[in-house]
């Protein structure tokens, strides 16, 4: 018997899944935003304000350092907590969507409760269609001639690999991005002629949320990385193999996935859209085993 994913995920009630779950995490991804623009604009601003006479500043480093200790805080309890909440009801959205178009029951012993309706209704009339990213044809892969199963192995290797090979560039940029901050901070040092002893006080103090944000954000992702890579090798010997995969095996897969997305740190939406197209063609050549 073959595959009916195609026909599947362009049914009305699918799409309608696909678009909230993309609102829900969009609204997730515009926090985060915020979070990532509040913590190194105060990084910035801080580092600059020590740039001010002398006899301005008496002792700004108390002050310093107690803000940073501040921000850090509301970033934990504020932005990260509702950016968790969001993240998980939309990747449940994504489950739900998932399990529709494969035909697999949910698990609510790994995924909790299925995802309100009144959440996805209020999601889906949000939702703005958008020529460049279509909802349609989601999986954008050649199926033809697979069974149920293997059509269902190769769409969660694809979603693995794609969330993968997305997530390392974002890590890196994140790194790459505190090490920038670093930078101009022990420039300023310099500039400002402080003494030694107190340079590496002065750079880690404005950096304190930045630096607790990097590293939450560079651990979720290389956590996602690893898992997905041993579940990637999983995968690909059930796909090398002449047995047919069960619903069971699949199910088990589907569950790591899930976990995945419901844990890991959100990426950009400015920067998925700027990997896009290149992920994807990667995505499809990847999928057709070139």
């Amino acid at each position: 018997m073959m595959n009916d994913i195609k026909e599947q995920q362009d049914k009305p009630e699918n799409l309608k899944l696909l678009a909230a779950q993309r609102v829900a995490y969009e609204r997730a991804k515009y926090v985060f935003g915020l979070q990532v623009l509040f913590t190194v604009v105060f990084a910035v601003a801080l580092n600059f304000i020590r740039l001010l006479p002398k006899d301005v500043i008496i002792d700004f480093l108390p002050f310093i350092l107690t803000l940073s200790f501040l921000v850090s805080i509301v970033d934990l309890l504020v932005f990260t907590k509702y950016i968790s909440s969001m993240r998980t009801k939309a990747a449940k959205v994504q489950e739900l969507f998932d399990c529709s178009v494969y035909g697999m029951g949910w698990n609510s012993y790994n995924s909790g409760s299925k995802p309100e309706g009144n959440f996805i209704h209020e999601n889906f009339k949000r939702y703005v269609p958008d020529p460049s990213r279509k909802i349609e044809n989601w999986y954008d892969i050649d199926l033809n001639g697979l069974s149920q199963e293997k059509a269902i192995l190769l769409c969660q290797e694809t979603n693995l690999w794609y969330d993968g090979q997305l997530r390392q560039k974002f890590k890196n940029l994140s790194l790459y991005c505190l090490i920038g901050l670093a930078i101009i901070s022990f420039v300023i040092s310099l500039a400002t002629k402080q003494d030694a002893g107190m340079i590496m006080m002065y750079m880690v103090a404005p950096l304190l949320p930045a630096i607790v944000m990097t590293v939450k954000i560079y651990q979720e992702n290389d956590k996602s990385i690893i898992s997905s890579s041993e579940l990637k090798s999983a995968v690909k010997t059930l796909r090398g193999s002449q047995i047919q995969p069960t619903m069971e095996e699949l199910r088990k897969i589907q569950d790591k996935i899930f976990c995945s997305r419901k844990d890991s740190s959100l990426v950009p939406e400015w920067f998925y859209r700027k990997k896009r197209t290149n992920l994807e063609e990667g995505m499809k050549i990847n999928a057709s085993g070139e």
